[in-house]
């Protein structure tokens, strides 16, 4: 989708490398945006389309607003044979201007997209770890990846979804080893397979 005015917002989306959409069957694209900062949501665009597209693509949307910050909130879901194949996230946009560019890592089921932000400089050579756990259960851990401060900035965390309850939350945390100081991770808390989900069906 593509305009050719300078009120627009332009999101890239983009899948994981290596990551290959299914080629057969029913196939939909799902986007929903909504601006979020004001009294009551307002729909923007509820877009539907009978395909999926591979890799990255851009998509664009009308920006009515001036000399206003305007936040939004976008939902994609990429869905085959009915089945989701990506997590049900959320992902915002706040823009002051338009034209606006803006970049989002979509998380397919397997793979969730984590931002990792340091509250002070860690050293290089200083171990991060990133952990998701069960919910209110930080004794029941899914998955632990150690990392440095550059790669901990973000990366994809890769999980087996046949080791989830389906439906259940997770909760992301990470920390700096070295002092042990907690460090913000993006998103905190997840659904990371829905329920109904069919590892057989996505491919």
């Amino acid at each position: 989708m593509a305009m050719d005015n300078n009120s627009t917002i332009t999101l890239t989306f983009k899948l994981p490398p290596f990551y290959s959409v299914p080629t057969e069957g029913e196939r939909e694209t799902r986007i929903n945006i909504q601006i979020i900062n004001t009294s009551r949501p307002i729909t923007v665009m509820n877009w539907i389309h009978p395909d999926i597209a591979d890799g990255q693509w851009n998509f664009s949307f009308p920006h009515n607003y001036e000399d206003v910050s305007v936040k939004y909130q976008v939902n994609v879901q990429l869905s085959h044979n009915r089945t989701p194949l990506l997590l049900d996230l959320d992902y915002f946009v706040t823009v002051a201007k338009a034209p606006h560019y803006q970049t989002l890592h979509l998380s397919p089921i397997g793979q969730l997209y984590v931002e990792a932000q340091q509250p002070k400089p860690v050293e290089r050579d200083q171990a991060i770890t990133i952990r998701a756990h069960e919910h209110n259960e930080p004794g029941a851990e899914l998955v632990r990846l150690q990392c440095d401060e550059e790669t901990a900035t973000s990366f994809y965390l890769n999980y087996d979804p046949a080791q989830v309850i389906p439906g259940k939350r997770y909760t992301l945390k990470g920390m700096e080893n070295r002092f042990g100081r907690d460090i913000s991770v993006y998103p905190d808390l997840a659904v990371l397979v829905p329920f109904g989900f069919k590892e057989a069906s996505s491919r």
